[in-house]
């Protein structure tokens, strides 16, 4: 929701804290992975950091560390199959005066942490069964979530069927407020929500891939939400590059109670994306993403719209034999920048860093 989103930014009056938290979570990941079922010599790894900033032109800021560690083995012992492990963990801090922050954090100074887990199981490179879970909090709220996917190649692995689904529950503290209609809206201390989707990927030829999507979301606290999108890849070979679109289209209209903090929505997003690739191993991205979101409310059934315009500029870099562990290994470096420009909340800048390795 593009109205929404951009309330939550990153910043770095609270870098130390926040990296201190990272340190933490990474090294709890680092430990399970090391006492999981991978540790054989013969499993490939690869660990993955990031940091991000995230600012606005009003002053709200977040700044952002993950660590991801993966594992993979055989599934089988005929070696018909691949089983992957994969454990994150991320650490969010986020700086905002408005008056949910200013009640409930000190200072306005929020700090959420996140652990995940997924099993991914590969048969035979044509089906793929997905099973994982996550749990985040902060000081007042607390969340859990358990998905499942699956996905199956037909058609001489021309084309790709995919269905997943996920559950959530998510508590935190009963806010309220007065709405332009001098009714008091109280938000539920506890929702659930489900979601179901299906996906299609086709392989229409060496160089060309179509996609689409159709997603349903249940949740206590909103209406029905359905989304589409459908989105074309382009590789072209003389100029040894790509380009990509996809649009995409929500809807969330339905019935609206006193427990509701924001209307009825619909939105509307259009992506376009160039990648080019440079020197050897070096690969460059270009993208701009229109989105706009409308939104009829509670209260007198006000229409309003919001809009945001994105722009990404992003450069990876994979370097050989990269000193680490003893050993040489690949590595892969990667920068990205991105620029929103919103109808109604200004402007916001995010910069991330990543960097990954193979053993």
């Amino acid at each position: 929701m593009p109205g929404k989103g951009l309330a939550l930014v990153f910043s770095m009056q609270t870098h130390n804290r926040l990296f201190r938290i990272a340190r933490v979570n990474a090294s709890v990941v680092k430990l399970l992975t090391v006492i999981a079922i991978f540790s054989s010599k013969s499993m490939a790894h690869e660990v993955d950091q990031r940091f991000g900033r995230y600012s606005s032109s009003d002053g709200e800021s977040r700044v952002m560390a993950k660590f991801t560690g993966r594992a993979d083995a055989p599934a089988f012992a005929g070696g018909d199959g691949q089983l992957s492990l994969s454990l994150s963990a991320q650490s969010e801090t986020i700086k905002n005066n408005d008056k949910y922050m200013q009640t409930h954090f000190e200072q306005g100074l929020r700090r959420e942490t996140s652990f995940g887990v997924d099993l991914l199981t590969t048969l035979a490179k044509r089906s793929e069964v997905s099973l994982g879970g996550s749990v985040a909090g902060d000081t007042v709220t607390r969340s859990k979530s358990a998905r499942a996917s699956f996905g199956q190649w037909l058609l001489g692995d021309q084309l790709r069927l995919g269905i997943a689904g996920s559950n959530s529950v998510t508590e935190r503290p009963v806010d309220s407020f007065l709405d332009y209609d001098s009714a008091t809206v109280a938000l539920a201390p506890r929702v659930v929500s489900s979601s179901g989707s299906l996906n299609l990927k086709a392989i229409l030829n060496p160089r060309t891939i179509a996609s689409g999507d159709y997603t349903v979301v249940s949740s206590s606290e909103r209406p029905l939400l359905r989304s589409w999108s459908v989105g074309l890849k382009q590789f072209i070979d003389p100029c040894d590059c790509a380009v990509h679109g996809e649009a995409a289209r929500v809807i969330n209209l339905g019935k609206l109670d006193t427990t509701m903090s924001v209307g009825e929505l619909t939105g509307t997003q259009f992506t376009v994306a160039y990648l080019q690739s440079l020197w050897k191993n070096a690969h460059s991205r270009l993208s701009y993403r229109y989105a706009r979101e409308d939104e009829f409310t509670r209260a007198y059934g006000d229409h309003l719209v919001f809009g945001a315009d994105s722009y990404v500029a992003g450069l990876s870099q994979e370097l050989d034999n990269v000193a680490f562990a003893g050993a040489g290994r690949p590595v892969l470096l990667d920068v990205a920048a991105t620029r929103y420009i919103h109808n109604r909340a200004g402007a916001a800048t995010t910069v991330e860093l990543g960097g990954s390795v193979k053993f």
